[in-house]
C-alpha cells in the first residue's frame, strides 16, 4: 500500500512522539533532523519540525527548546504543563455504585470484597466528574492560540468574562492547562507592563471565558522549573467563585479512597462517632455530585443536603 503525505506525515509525529516519550534528557536538533527529516534542509527541516510540534501540543505532549549553543538546540518534552480528566460516564457509574451497594452488605455474596474493590478504583476516577455529563467544548480560537502560546512561550492579550460577568482586557504568561468534567482550564501569571516580566501572580482561567487571544511573539518567559500543573488542580467543585464551608460524613471503608481525592484540601475531624470532612465549595450543586461519585453523605449545609437528595433521586430513577 502505497503511504500519502498525510500517512508519512501521521507516521512521523507519531514517532517523534514515542522519541520524546522514552528519551532520557535532551535531544538536539541535529538528531531530529537525520531520524526523522532526512532529506530537508536546515530552513524546511525547522519548518516542519515547527508545525509538528504544533500538532504534538495538540496532543498534549509540548516539546520544547530547552538549550540553544552555536551548534544548534536542544530539545526535551515537558511533562507537567498539562493535566487531563478521566473519561468516563458520570451517571453509569453512579448507577452501577447504587446497584450494587445492597450486594456489599450481604454476608452470603462471596465476592464482596472484589466487588468493593472494584468499586472503589471506579470511585476514585469518578470523583473527578460530575454527575451531570458536561458536554465536551469545540476547541475555540482563543484555545488554539493560548495552546500555541504555551508552547512558544509567548506572551497573549487577552479578553476575558470572570464569573461576575466582567470582562477585561489583560496579558498573561500561560504556564499550564489542566481539564475537569469536560472543562478546561489555565494556569496564567499577569505580567508586568514596565519590565516584561512575570507578576508570580498566578490565576486560574476557564477557557470557555475568553472571547479572544492573540499572541505577542515578542514578548517571551521561561515557565519556573518548579512549576506542575498538578498543584493547581482543584476539587471540581472548587473552581470558581467565592467558597462557602461545606461538611461530609465519611464511612469508615471510604475514609482512605476520600482521603486520597481530596488532593489534601479542607479537614477531617472524628465528631459523633463518624468522620467528618470540612472544605471549601464554590458550587454546592457540584459538590453533592461529587458527594453521590464518591459515596460520602452531605452534613452542612442544608443546601447541600437537598443538592444532593436530587442528584441520588435523579440516579435511582435514570437506573429504573
Amino acid at each position: 500500500m502505497r503511504l500519502t503525505r498525510d500517512d508519512e506525515r501521521a507516521r512521523r509525529i507519531c514517532s517523534l512522539a514515542l522519541e520524546f516519550m522514552n528519551a532520557r534528557g535532551h535531544v538536539s536538533s541535529s538528531a531530529i533532523a537525520r531520524a526523522f527529516y532526512p532529506t530537508l534542509s536546515a530552513d524546511s527541516f525547522r519548518r516542519a519540525f515547527s508545525r509538528d510540534r504544533e500538532t504534538l501540543a495538540a496532543c498534549g505532549i509540548v516539546v520544547e527548546e530547552c538549550m540553544r549553543t552555536d551548534e544548534g538546540s536542544s530539545w526535551r518534552m515537558r511533562e507537567d504543563l498539562f493535566a487531563t480528566g478521566v473519561e468516563l460516564e458520570p451517571l453509569e457509574a453512579a448507577t452501577l455504585e447504587v446497584a450494587c451497594a445492597p450486594l456489599l452488605g450481604d454476608a452470603s455474596f462471596p465476592l464482596a470484597d472484589d466487588l468493593r474493590l472494584a468499586l472503589a478504583k471506579i470511585s476514585r476516577s469518578f470523583a473527578e466528574t460530575s454527575v451531570v455529563s458536561v458536554p465536551r467544548q469545540e476547541e475555540s480560537r482563543a484555545f488554539s492560540t493560548l495552546r500555541t502560546c504555551l508552547m512558544n512561550a509567548h506572551a497573549a492579550q487577552v479578553s476575558y468574562v470572570d464569573a461576575q460577568g466582567r470582562q477585561s482586557d489583560r496579558t498573561i504568561v500561560p504556564y499550564g492547562l489542566f481539564e475537569l468534567r469536560g472543562r478546561r482550564y489555565l494556569v496564567a501569571d499577569g505580567i508586568d507592563a514596565a519590565t516584561l516580566q512575570p507578576k508570580d501572580e498566578l490565576r486560574v482561567y476557564r477557557i470557555d471565558r475568553f472571547l479572544a487571544a492573540e499572541e505577542l511573539t515578542k514578548t517571551t518567559y521561561r515557565v519556573p522549573e518548579d512549576f506542575s500543573v498538578e498543584d493547581w488542580r482543584r476539587l471540581p467543585f472548587q473552581i470558581g467563585g467565592e467558597k462557602t464551608g461545606v461538611t461530609f460524613l465519611v464511612p469508615a471503608e471510604r475514609e482512605q479512597d476520600v482521603r486520597r481525592a481530596s488532593l489534601g484540601q479542607g479537614s477531617f475531624a472524628e465528631k459523633d462517632g463518624g468522620l467528618h470532612w470540612s472544605v471549601g465549595a464554590c458550587s454546592i450543586d457540584e459538590a453533592a455530585s461529587w458527594a453521590v461519585a464518591a459515596g460520602i453523605f452531605p452534613v452542612f449545609p442544608k443546601a447541600l443536603v437537598d443538592a444532593w437528595t436530587a442528584k441520588l433521586e435523579g440516579v435511582v430513577s435514570h437506573g429504573a
